[in-house]
Parts: structure tokens; sequence; C-alpha cells
């Protein structure tokens, strides 16, 4: 199994006055995270935007992040959405255009048994011919489960791991002492929280702030591989200082606000 490590955006998709995809600033963004020297790139979730663009516009952002990309960082396009037979035909999709996996959130808004939201990702893992990892945020969907519920989810055969986006790290410290590493990987999700994930034990993680300053996160996690806990506290509370001034004007508004300023 291929494991994904490091830092991982969760890029933003760059819209025109029209609402259309802007390749040009999708690439140039790409570029320059890549020369950054980022793990991967997460396409179309929810720094992407994902569930408000129509399908066609999630195929073209997936496509135009894979040929940017060019194989120098793998590239994960996140497909979930309400129902199952888009989220299937979109992994289908990701798989064809070249995207290294794919990932998806549960079905939501209906309150879903577990047995159906399993069956929902089983169905997405049958259709991608690339690895599925699962998109835990339960408090965007409204859906919680148990560390034993997202193992059991990432048992299905062409599940590889899960983004873990939540802030109870109770569960995320149970859910990795039961996983075999070798079979489940877990990146962290929320920006905050980083430097206590990383030092938890996640391979990586995926985030919005990355998307302008993905070498204080790089940092962070190689003070903490080398054992600088005290420099990996100074730089994670820098980055809070940050996002507390972005939670004053909604965090996706506003990077948007800061890439463009950035050019």
């Amino acid at each position: 199994m291929t494991r994904f490590t490091g830092i991982w955006p969760a890029l933003v998709t760059p819209l025109t006055a029209e609402g259309a995809i802007d390749a040009e600033g999708a690439e140039g963004l790409i570029e320059a995270l890549i020369a950054a020297g980022i793990g991967g790139l997460y396409v179309c979730g929810g720094t992407g935007e994902g569930v408000l663009l129509a399908p066609a516009q999630r195929r073209e952002m997936a496509e135009v992040a894979i040929s940017a990309a060019a194989g120098r960082v793998p590239v994960m396009v996140h497909v979930g959405t309400t129902d199952t037979e888009t989220a299937v035909e979109l992994a289908q999709h990701a798989s064809l255009a070249g995207a290294d996996a794919v990932s998806a959130v549960p079905p939501f808004y209906y309150g879903y048994p577990f047995s159906a939201i399993k069956a929902h990702y089983r169905a997405i893992a049958e259709a991608a011919s690339v690895p599925l990892y699962i998109y835990y945020i339960p408090g965007a969907t409204g859906v919680a489960m148990s560390a034993e519920q997202i193992l059991e989810i990432c048992s299905l055969d062409g599940v590889a791991g899960l983004k873990y986006t939540a802030e109870d790290l109770g569960v995320l410290g149970r859910l990795l002492a039961l996983r075999d590493p070798e079979k489940v990987t877990v990146l962290s999700g929320p920006d905050p929280l980083f430097l206590a994930t990383c030092a938890m034990g996640v391979e990586g993680a995926i985030g919005t702030t990355y998307n302008f300053m993905p070498r204080l996160y790089i940092d962070i996690m190689g003070c903490v591989q080398a054992g600088n806990v005290e420099a990996a506290r100074r730089l994670q509370n820098g980055a809070g200082a940050l996002i507390d001034v972005l939670r004053r004007y909604q965090v996706l508004p506003g990077t948007k606000a800061i890439l463009n300023t950035m050019g």
C-alpha cells in the first residue's frame, strides 16, 4: 500500500467572476505549493467547495490539478456528495483522469444508519481503481462514528485510510491505537490541532491554511520528528494566532483573500 505522508493543502478552487474554474489560477497556486515541499494535494474537499460545485466543474478541477501536479506529488480527489450514484461517477472519473486516490464524506442530511454509510463507501471503493480515503468531518456532515466503526469501514477492500477532521482527540487516539498502521493511514484535518495530532502519530495532515503557509506546518512536523517540541509549539501558536484572525472573516473567504493578495 502506498503510504501518504506530509503536509497536503486542501486546495482552494479558484473561480472566475462568472463562477467558472480558473485553471490558470489553480495552476499557479499548485506550482507554488509544490515548490514549498508539500506532500500532496487534496482537491474538491471542503476547502475546495466540492459539494457546492456542479459535477462537471468537479471533474474539470480534478483534471486541472492532476495535470498541473504532473506526477510530482500525489493528488487525492474528494468525490463525496449526498448520493451514491454521483459519488461513484466522480470516483470513476478521478481514477481514469490519473488521481492517486479518492476521498469521500459519508452520505449526509438524512441521518442514515451505519449499514447504509458502509454500503455507500463500499460502492465508491468498488468503482474506483485507486485507494479510497474516508473524509470524517462530523461537524459539517452531522455523521459521527466511533473509532471501531471508522475502522470497520477502513477494513473494506480498497479503503486505505482516512482524513480525520474532528476535535475529539479521544476518538482519534483510540483509532490510532486500534489500527494496523500498515493497512490504515491517518491524516489529520483541523489546522489548529496539527501539533497535537502529529505528536499522537498521524502520518500527515490535510488543511486549509496550508494553501498559503505550507512551510510553517512542514516545519512543525520536522520539529516533532526531530524531538524539538518547544520549537514546534511556538510555530503552532503562530499558526493559531493567524487562524484566530481568519475566523473573524470566515476562514475560506479569508484564505482566498490572502491568496489573491499573494498573487
